[in-house]
């Protein structure tokens, strides 16, 4: 089992074997993980500094291998729209269910799949509102002060 923390992470080398570490959107902030890798590799990754995994991220590197962070599309609910009003109460009536929003590209925002918030969302927004898997990152979540 790789023992990984904060002090492996890495750039690296051409000619090294790539194993993916695969999590989900929500694991970014974790601190502790414990499983294998795509290749079958048993890992613990214990982190101490509080940042968020990142996709693409390498977590650890030796003589023959290097581990990447792949972070798994998921199902989620994008609403695109221009109109600053409907981005505004998509936002509202996500964060009183207290879920993160994403911005996942220009005018769009998302938010992972959730069948009930689906419903009330689809009969409010209409067209605007699609399904979509897509990936997740902690960089696009909309941050509160």
């Amino acid at each position: 089992m790789l023992q990984v923390t904060d002090d492996n992470l890495a750039l690296a080398s051409a000619g090294l074997q790539e194993e993916q570490f695969c999590i989900e959107w929500f694991e970014a902030g974790r601190s502790l993980i414990k499983r294998k890798t795509v290749q079958g590799t048993a890992l613990h990754l214990q982190r101490r500094n509080g940042k968020y995994l990142t996709d693409g991220q390498i977590i650890y590197q030796d003589a023959d291998r290097y581990v990447r962070i792949s972070t798994l599309p998921c199902t989620c609910m994008v609403l695109t729209a221009e109109d600053p009003a409907v981005i505004g109460d998509f936002c509202y009536d996500v964060g009183n269910r207290h879920l993160p929003v994403f911005c996942v590209g220009e005018n769009a925002f998302g938010v992972a799949y959730d069948a009930r918030l689906y419903e009330a969302l689809a009969s409010k927004f209409g067209a605007h509102l699609r399904l979509e898997k897509i990936k997740l990152l902690p960089h696009q979540a909309l941050l509160y002060f």
